[in-house]
């Protein structure tokens, strides 16, 4: 799956379930949120349509804490916004490196310094802000044999890289 959010047009992604909490103020949203979540398997799409002010700080906050992404935010409602939020991983990861907020090379560099820490046939999950880290990665695919199991873009511009040893 890999989902875009740099764009308004809205990605290809189709929802398990639809939570409809519009009118609800805080924290009434987060605890109705974990319920829901609760009945997703990993790797399913669930979207949350709010009109609460601060939601999509809330849920960014959420996510990072639980291991979840917030794909794309759909502006474009009558009431209230959509968001997208992915369940965990769309496959299971050994490892998981985080390098938000490093420039490129770092990310692949830090990368491949985990994946001398795997045995063949695992994985490893990249989260990278740079840019450039599309470009890289795949680079970095090619020259060492590894497969790229695929990416996700959340609606800040963070990279989440799949690859197996």
């Amino acid at each position: 799956m890999t989902a875009t959010s740099k764009t308004h047009d809205m990605p290809a992604i189709k929802p398990q379930i639809t939570l409809d909490l519009n009118g609800l103020a805080s924290p009434g949203p987060l605890p109705s949120l974990r319920r829901t979540m609760r009945s997703l398997e990993e790797g399913q799409v669930l979207l949350l349509v709010s009109d609460y002010p601060s939601m999509e700080n809330d849920l960014y906050v959420w996510a990072k804490q639980t291991n979840n992404q917030l794909l794309f935010i759909d502006r474009t409602r009558p009431k209230g916004f959509g968001f997208y939020i992915l369940k965990g991983d769309l496959w299971p990861v050994e490892q998981s490196v985080d390098v938000i907020g490093y420039s490129c090379p770092t990310p692949v560099l830090v990368a491949n310094k985990a994946m001398a820490q795997v045995k063949a046939g695992q994985n490893i999950k990249l989260i990278s802000d740079c840019n450039a880290s599309p470009v890289e990665v795949n680079t970095w695919i090619k020259s060492t044999g590894h497969k790229l199991l695929g990416m996700t873009e959340d609606s800040r511009g963070v990279y989440r890289y799949y690859i197996m040893k």
